[in-house]
């Protein structure tokens, strides 16, 4: 058999089927995380950019985690995006750099992320801005 090119030349290249067990495990976090909410107020945060993914495992648990009806995007030094998932309560929070890569990407257990609320400062300067002629 001859080729006259790489590109006659079929290539498949097929990945491991590895589960490294990080999906079940951060179910159970977030599962032990929204109990603590409800009981106790806490919130919860785990950074999905810190997990050792198995190929795949983050695209299914975003998957599982579907997504609810309330997304916010917020422009500050950058892009951050935030969406309330399929479960009220869970947050997907993903913060982009000024060239759009990137930079973070959390699992917020919290009725609300901290970041979309307004800051006292920032309320107490629109009220001045407002009194102004």
């Amino acid at each position: 058999m001859s080729f006259d090119s790489l590109a006659e030349i079929k290539v498949q290249v097929e990945t491991p089927d590895y589960d490294s067990g990080n999906l079940q495990s951060i179910l159970s976090e977030i599962k032990f995380a929204l109990e603590q909410l409800l009981q106790q107020n806490k919130t919860h945060c785990i950074d999905l950019r810190a997990m050792p993914w198995s190929p795949g495992e983050e695209t299914r648990l975003e998957e599982y985690l579907g997504r609810g009806e309330i997304s916010v995007e917020l422009n500050a030094l950058g892009k951050s995006s935030f969406y309330e998932t399929r479960f009220s309560g869970i947050w997907i929070v993903t913060h982009y750099n000024q060239q759009d890569e990137i930079i973070g990407k959390l699992i917020e257990i919290t009725y609300m992320p901290d970041m979309i609320y307004a800051q006292y400062e920032d309320v107490k300067n629109s009220l001045e801005r407002l009194q102004q002629p």
